[in-house]
């Protein structure tokens, strides 16, 4: 590792670079998480491999080396031209200068389907993960090194202080299938909090059988915008287009055996699906019905009403 480490601080000189704080550049420099991670990836000699966020190319090179075809994507200028000269003799490889964020992938890469493989930049992580989600047609092998506490929100399961929104979303398309800790010390400059690399298998369809995903997502945002409220209660907050009544979601968590004063946070991603599901068909047979309660039903003032479901 020290060796690499020299290599990096030797080369980031040579070129008048420096570790952009801003971007969240932290440049691996441990050969043994390189080779751990190839591993995990089990990258074949036949397959097309992506990296983002590339840096100096402590991974790529190892990456060049064992994939067929190999697409780096860099958004740091200087460092793009960089590895532009570095990997100008070496053929199945094809810089990408740009935000991977908002990129065309599907345009600059073309290819069938491409396995990923990188240590993101900490700062866009989750939207590069989340995008890589809406491109699983072509992205469905993805291993990747994140902030460990990212890593833990993502794959965290119901009923920990880690599991949310990004975790339900994240595993609707992603089945986890490895992951170790990184320390700080794999990197330069060291950041300040441990990383850690997982491997997912994002799949085309959602992992749970489901009617509606998008139902799906509106319902988990719902349910986690104040994750302390019973759900018969943060349901409510959803927008008018897919209100049902308190009565409506009574009779919904009754046909589902969900119980309506749980939280959330409880509810794993089956429940939610069939949460989903039992509200679409209620949407399709009623449309949307007025947030109103039982109290308003029963001749509530007119200013009482007019409050009824607008804020927690």
């Amino acid at each position: 590792m020290t060796g690499l480490s020299a290599e990096t601080r030797a080369m980031l000189a040579q070129e008048g670079l420096a570790p952009r704080k801003r971007l969240g550049q932290h440049f691996l420099v441990d050969r043994n998480v390189v080779s751990r991670m190839i591993a995990l990836a089990e990258v074949a000699p036949d397959e097309a491999v992506l990296e983002i966020g590339p840096g100096l190319g402590a991974l790529t090179d190892a990456l060049a080396a064992r994939a067929a075809r190999l697409y780096v994507v860099e958004y740091d200028r200087g460092l793009a031209e960089v590895l532009r000269r570095k990997l100008a003799a070496v053929p199945n490889t094809r810089v990408i200068e740009g935000d991977a964020v908002t990129l065309d992938l599907r345009g600059a890469i073309q290819e069938g389907t491409v396995k990923v493989v990188a240590s993101l930049p900490y700062n866009v992580a989750v939207p590069i993960l989340f995008r890589l989600i809406d491109e699983r047609a072509i992205f469905s092998d993805v291993t990747v090194m994140v902030q460990r506490e990212m890593a833990e929100r993502l794959l965290a399961r119901p009923g920990t202080r880690a599991y949310g929104v990004p975790s339900l979303l994240f595993q609707l398309y992603a089945e986890p299938r490895g992951r170790f800790r990184v320390p700080p010390s794999a990197f330069y400059p060291r950041p300040q909090v441990t990383s850690e690399v997982i491997r997912v298998r994002l799949s085309l369809a959602p992992r749970i059988p489901v009617d509606d995903p998008g139902l799906l997502r509106a319902l988990v945002r719902a349910a986690f915008n104040q994750r302390r409220k019973m759900l018969r209660n943060a349901l409510q907050t959803l927008p008018p287009r897919l209100a049902l009544s308190a009565d409506a979601w009574d009779e919904i968590f009754a046909a589902t055996g969900i119980d309506g004063r749980a939280r959330g946070e409880t509810l794993d991603l089956p429940a939610f699906g069939a949460l989903a599901d039992a509200a679409g068909r209620a949407l399709a047979a009623g449309g949307a019905h007025p947030r109103r309660s039982r109290r308003a039903d029963r001749g509530s003032s007119p200013a009482s009403k007019s409050h009824v479901g607008q804020g927690a």
